[in-house]
């Protein structure tokens, strides 16, 4: 990942463009994309319909069908294909205790245009861009991120919330359950997260990393949409190389794509959920925007303070 420094010269350039743009394809999905052979035989065992959007070395982008739904998933083998977190510009001096670290401040971070934020991507080669981070207060100029965040073994941000641990209020219970960290390395890494210590964050394979809550500990029970992440061994040789996005449709519960990512492989403790309903960003080089933000606040798609970028290594 790239350094601090240079992620916020990236970002300025991103949040300098402050009007409203639509996202738009920048090409068409290929109708003769093929699935890799490995990943054709896996979903053919699981029994899904599966149509394929992107394939380049270590990224796959495909449409998939099971008899729960219909999903977005991308198959990113993190030895080929990096993760870089893009945050919005730390707004300084706006600093308050964070819930869920012990000694790390919960800072407020600049809402940045996913339009701008994609077309930096794209010009950097990227093959995708998500939606990131838990975040406070959409439509606002800034926001806390809701969980901690590491980047570069600095923990960037402890997380807040008006509804955290100790705090009243019949919504308080949601934020009290287990979290989770993914660490984004050359592999993917789940564990449990530890708000007493931070721990993992920082450790060996949790120096790029971000927390969630686990897909059964999401409070968005119903139908929306959401992204459900999982580490995986795909290749057998004991290391979990390859990191695995299910995106929903919006129609389908959070229990049908923890299940999709079951019949891919990927075992329960080894999944995560991250942020959904509005602010869902799904944006491929090939593809197009397939899941756009929904408009609030006046912006025109929903702007967004934390971003997933994939880009070749």
């Amino acid at each position: 990942m790239r350094a601090l420094a240079a992620l916020a010269v990236a970002l300025a350039a991103c949040g300098a463009d402050r009007q409203p743009a639509t996202l738009s394809p920048d090409a068409a999905p290929a109708d003769t994309l093929a699935l890799p052979a490995a990943l054709a035989e896996r979903v053919a065992d699981a029994g899904l319909d599966t149509r394929a959007l992107d394939v380049i070395d270590g990224y796959v982008l495909a449409e998939v069908r099971s008899d729960s739904g219909a999903f977005l998933v991308q198959w990113v083998d993190l030895r080929r294909v990096a993760v870089w977190q893009r945050l919005g510009e730390r707004i300084e001096g706006v600093m308050t205790a964070s819930h869920f670290h012990a000694s790390a401040p919960s800072p407020r971070f600049a809402l940045l245009d996913p339009a701008a934020v994609v077309r930096t991507a794209s010009a950097s080669g990227a093959r995708a861009v998500m939606n990131g981070a838990f975040f406070e207060t959409p439509g606002q100029p800034s926001s806390q991120l809701a969980f901690p965040v590491a980047a570069e073994a600095e923990v960037v941000t402890g997380g807040s919330s008006p509804y955290g641990p100790g705090q009243s209020g019949a919504n308080a219970a949601r934020w009290g359950q287990p979290l989770r960290a993914l660490g984004l390395d050359t592999l993917a890494h789940v564990a449990l997260y530890d708000p007493a210590t931070g721990a993992p964050l920082g450790d060996a394979g949790f120096r790029d990393a971000l927390v969630s809550y686990a897909p059964e500990a999401h409070p968005t029970r119903l139908a929306t949409r959401f992204h459900v992440l999982g580490a995986l061994d795909a290749d057998g040789d004991g290391s979990t190389e390859t990191l695995v996005v299910v995106t929903s449709d919006g129609r389908t519960r959070i229990d049908a794509a923890a299940d999709l990512l079951a019949r891919l492989g990927v075992a329960a403790d080894q999944r995560i959920a991250l942020d959904g309903g509005a602010s869902v960003l799904v944006w491929n080089r090939r593809a197009g925007t397939l899941q756009q933000p929904t408009p609030a606040g006046g912006h025109h798609p929903q702007w967004l303070p934390h971003y997933l970028v994939f880009v070749p290594r």
